[in-house]
């Protein structure tokens, strides 16, 4: 591995989790560990829409090649929850987890949404989304538990949140009724008939026991991963399971191009965040390829009706 000899001094690399005591952190706080790293460090390695999710690479029922490379795939991901929340002109979307704002700035510049709101709990992405200007766009660093709206919403997408909302070493009855909650908060907020278009990286070749230990605290402290059917489960009695795709390639394939990026940016972090922190992201993004690989991981995307 080379390294580069910094000009400037190193920024300071976020407390590691395992600094902290078990169950010391808030959600703001965990996902603000992960994601308050620099938008400027992530636009290196991501794509120019600075979307840190999986792609949709292929068409699931014929293998079909959906995109060349990785800014095609995240369009094709984007175009396929607009699609799949009837996102058109005059919707009100509501985007839970809404990183940097590829979705809400799709809905309002593609779509024409008449309104498109995105909550977050990063602080670094609520500035950059503010910055940016879109039309019809409003950001809120906001829990989604703690949601409620006046005028309902008539779309719902929600990419990468849903893995933050257990905690490790819950039951699978505690983390049912934590996620039939956020439902019951979504549905709340929608339409009836209204679309909710949800990914989210789930367990499959996991034992549950094995599940609440296999998440490293290190990058996503406070989290744990659903599976497929306690997603089902705790959104049974608010929303119509309309859709599923289950595939782990789309989010291989979509690591395997982070890693190619920060490698070639390798001198560059080093330089201004310092050598543990491209450290700790190659490793962590090459561990992650390895968990889906080998389909310990995958990548779901769930459409749902309010019923």
């Amino acid at each position: 591995m080379t390294t580069a000899t910094p000009t400037t001094p190193a920024r300071q690399f976020k407390l590691k989790a395992e600094d902290r005591p078990a169950g010391s952190m808030t959600q703001s706080e965990a996902i603000q560990h992960h994601y308050d790293n620099d938008t400027r460090f992530f636009s290196l390695w991501l794509d120019p829409s600075l979307t840190y999710s999986s792609g949709r690479w292929f068409d699931p029922i014929t293998g079909a090649d959906l995109a060349a490379d990785l800014t095609a795939a995240q369009d094709e991901k984007l175009r396929f929850h607009l699609d799949a929340a009837k996102v058109e002109a005059g919707t009100r979307l509501i985007d839970i987890g809404c990183g940097w704002g590829a979705t809400l700035r799709g809905a309002s510049q593609d779509r024409g949404a008449a309104y498109a709101l995105g909550l977050t709990l990063s602080n670094d992405q609520l500035s950059h989304i503010e910055s940016q200007g879109w039309p019809n766009v409003e950001a809120r660093l906001q829990d989604a538990y703690t949601f409620t709206t006046d005028e309902p919403f008539t779309a719902a997408i929600s990419i990468g949140a849903f893995e933050h909302f257990a905690k490790p070493n819950m039951t699978r009855p505690e983390k049912i009724e934590i996620y039939a909650r956020f439902f019951e908060t979504m549905a709340a907020a929608l339409t009836t008939g209204a679309r909710f278009s949800l990914q989210t990286i789930v367990w499959e070749d996991v034992d549950f026991e094995h599940s609440n230990t296999s998440l490293p605290e290190t990058v996503f402290p406070e989290s744990s991963i659903p599976y497929i059917e306690e997603v089902v489960e705790a959104s049974a009695q608010t929303f119509r399971l309309v859709y599923l795709e289950n595939d782990p390639k789309h989010y291989a394939t979509t690591l395997q191009h982070w890693i190619n990026n920060i490698k070639a940016r390798q001198d560059d972090i080093i330089a201004e965040w310092g050598e543990e922190k491209y450290n700790f992201f190659y490793d962590y993004l090459r561990y992650s390829r390895l968990a889906f690989t080998r389909r310990k991981n995958s990548l779901a995307r769930f459409v749902l009706q309010k019923r």
